[in-house]
């Protein structure tokens, strides 16, 4: 989700913009590519760390395509990953203290989606809603994903709040999403983003539902979803 964001983003930004940390991660695609693999690592490190002092509009970039830039150099240089990992590590054992940060938490669901271990994520999540309800529920959207990969329904359904609130505000955001991608130069690449963001927005409230025993609420939501949209992946989101 977070890299169809980014995307979205990234269609509206201006590509001519230049600064620090837009250089800083040029210079490590560049020096990956050149075989300078420590150096590369050190500008990944600093643009982990800083692009947001830069600019905070890098925030979904940061997430994304710098995280998989990060992730195909430790492919090349073991010790990039070993490095990604502490880092996860750090900021894990920061909201095991207790820390309540919503960014922070992002920070390590999003790159251990990128090293492929989001196990990690519905596990951090269990521990934090055992002790603070109140911060796993702003928190359950970063985590849904990561919670129905690990098969946790029933945990997902207490946090999910009202399904067709949900579904609606998923359906309003599409709708002026497709209004935006009308007008877009990019309008074609927009259209596919914003389906794509819905469709699994959609199936995840239906699978949810689904896997968890309201079957019926499951049905209604994806018969909404396929006027709306008429998807292939939503009319097989139901098991049968």
């Amino acid at each position: 989700m977070i890299r169809l964001v980014a995307l979205i983003l990234l269609l509206l930004c201006s590509c001519g913009k230049k600064d620090r940390a837009r250089d800083t991660l040029d210079q490590a695609r560049r020096l990956t590519s050149q075989g300078k693999f420590e150096e590369a690592l050190q500008h990944h490190i600093w643009f982990h760390n800083h692009a947001l002092e830069v600019d905070s509009s890098y925030y979904g970039v940061r997430l994304s395509f710098a995280l998989g830039d990060w992730v195909e150099l430790g492919k090349k240089y073991p010790p990039a990953l070993e490095t990604l990992r502490r880092i996860r590590d750090e900021k894990t054992s920061r909201l095991l203290a207790g820390r309540a940060d919503r960014n922070l938490f992002h920070d390590v669901e999003s790159i251990n989606d990128h090293l492929n271990e989001a196990g990690a994520t519905a596990q951090l999540f269990r521990k934090i809603q055992e002790s603070n309800r109140d911060f796993a529920t702003s928190i359950y959207s970063l985590a849904e994903e990561a919670l129905l990969g690990a098969g946790e329904y029933a945990l997902a359904k207490r946090y999910l709040g009202d399904p067709t609130t949900r579904f609606d505000a998923a359906k309003r955001q599409f709708e002026e999403g497709l209004r935006y991608a009308k007008s877009s130069p990019r309008g074609d690449a927009s259209r596919r983003a914003y389906e794509s963001i819905f469709t699994d927005k959609t199936i995840r409230i239906i699978k949810i539902l689904d896997k968890s025993g309201d079957q019926d609420q499951a049905r209604s939501i994806q018969a909404k979803a396929l006027v709306a949209l008429n998807n292939p992946r939503i009319r097989e989101a139901i098991s049968h």
